[in-house]
């Protein structure tokens, strides 16, 4: 048994950038193979916009069908039955990630003799509708005649701030066809063992509204919510120790659940509480779009309260403040998650 880990990063991020976001440096970070002896193989996928055609990537996603295509040809390639997989992703990786998910929920993950239907895999999973859902008698008989299993297993899924429908300011969206890239299913898909999601606080762009996760029954779903806009959960700044806060918590989750990681990068992680909150609502986003407030779920990271508690920073959340008027000034209906 081996492990093949799935990391897809958010827009404009590759693995030259000056400032490696949480998901390049878990990439980096992964042992080659666990104290058992078990192989871990990991493959990174560059964010939308790195490769050159920067500015119309970033804002229209010109290339996730190729970014979906390309993680779910490496998953064929490798995966042998009994294999652990796990997906990372943050902002529109986040998105390339558990679209992987859905497409191996819908059509198995492909015997390599038949790697050459790809397309049509990807082609039924962007189907809308009954007909292309995982139970269709079409779904079904795909996955009879090509996969290697009716149901292949995902171990782990852990996503950084997923925003929108893939991450795209909505008045661009019209340029890929709205429908097509939406989420086919807010729920994890019943494939998935463990689902973890962390969410900002403070991202108040309008048009980076997150995409959520519903709890599924059968599926260990935690949604966690951080100080920080979503560059910090993201952890592209050179300052990211706030960040570090959804970064450690991701990775502790991965280790609980059985990925082993090099001590160069446990140790590099240094999450505080006090670390500097960006600002992202600046340039288009302030001449263009008004101020949003996130609607957040009362499960909140232990990080929150410190850094609502300590007096040196008069942390007063807007969103955090509209949580707490919703549970009525009652701060017992939050649960704290640790780690």
């Amino acid at each position: 048994m081996k492990s093949i880990i799935i990391c897809a990063d958010g827009t404009w991020q590759s693995p030259e950038s000056v400032q490696a976001s949480h998901i390049l440096r878990l990439a980096r970070g992964i042992a080659p193979q666990t104290t058992e002896g078990h192989k871990q193989v990991v493959y990174y996928d560059w964010g939308i916009g790195a490769d050159g055609d920067r500015l119309v990537g970033g804002i229209t996603g010109k290339g996730l069908d190729k970014n979906i295509l390309d993680c779910y040809r490496f998953l064929v390639h490798n995966y042998a039955v009994g294999d652990r997989v796990y997906l990372f992703g943050f902002s529109r990786g986040a998105y390339t990630v558990r679209s992987l998910a859905g497409l191996v929920r819908n059509c198995g993950i492909l015997r390599r003799e038949h790697a050459g239907k790809t397309a049509k895999a990807y082609a039924l999973y962007r189907q809308r509708g009954k007909s292309s859902s995982p139970s269709n008698t079409r779904a079904v008989a795909f996955r009879k005649a090509y996969a290697v299993a009716d149901i292949s297993r995902i171990h782990f899924v852990g996503v950084l701030d997923t925003v929108g429908a893939l991450g795209i300011p909505a008045p661009f969206l019209g340029t890929l066809g709205s429908t097509r890239y939406l989420f086919h299913d807010t729920a994890p898909g019943r494939c998935i063992r463990h689902a973890r999601h962390a969410v900002s606080i403070d991202e108040n762009r309008q048009d980076f509204e997150p995409a959520l996760w519903q709890s599924v029954a059968g599926v260990d779903v935690q949604q966690v919510w951080f100080a920080g806009v979503h560059s910090d959960i993201g952890g592209a700044y050179e300052d990211r120790s706030l960040g570090d806060c959804a970064g450690l918590w991701l990775v502790n989750e991965a280790g609980r659940c059985g990925l082993q990681f090099e001590s160069h990068f446990l140790q590099g992680l240094l999450p505080d509480h006090a670390g500097p909150q960006h600002n992202e609502y600046r340039g288009f986003y302030r001449a263009m779009r008004r101020r949003a407030v996130r609607q957040v779920e009362p499960v909140l990271h232990v990080s929150v309260r410190q850094r609502r508690d300590d007096p040196r920073l008069r942390y007063r959340s807007p969103a955090l403040q509209a949580m707490l008027a919703r549970l009525k000034g009652d701060w017992s209906g939050v649960r704290w998650v640790e780690g």
